[in-house]
């Protein structure tokens, strides 16, 4: 009696189905995509970086559509899942921003703290004339 079999989304590779993951590429072979597992693989992944950043940025730039085709034939194991590096890429977006944006605050902070003080001098010359 031969062993029921499936194929591996991710690899192509064919394995037993009472095999939680494939042995070949590691993949989970009943891929759960809950928030729950989103928001879990997404802190994961902030706290461990690999190569899957950049095996998913470098094409997302030059090749977007590579991606999405990549991930809806089942190869998710080699990519960040999209919704985590959505998160990921924002995260980095608004950190770098709130650095640009405060040096340009502080600048016209001064800016205008200048001008109140030369404007008081200037009211303070008039009254006395």
């Amino acid at each position: 009696m031969e062993p029921n079999t499936t194929t591996c989304k991710n690899c192509e590779q064919t394995h037993e189905v009472d095999f939680e993951f494939c042995p070949y590429c590691g993949q989970k072979t009943d891929v759960d995509l809950t928030f729950g597992v989103l928001f879990y693989n997404t802190i994961s992944n902030y706290f461990s970086f690999d190569a899957r950043f950049f095996k998913s940025f470098i094409p997302l730039m030059f090749k977007p559509g590579i991606l999405a085709k990549r991930f809806i034939e089942g190869k998710r194991l080699l990519y960040l899942h999209p919704a985590q590096m959505y998160l990921f890429i924002s995260v980095v977006f608004f950190f770098l921003f709130s650095i640009v944006t405060r040096e340009s605050i502080s600048k016209l902070d001064n800016l205008f703290e200048e001008g109140f003080k030369s404007e008081k001098i200037s009211d303070t010359l008039q009254t006395k004339l």
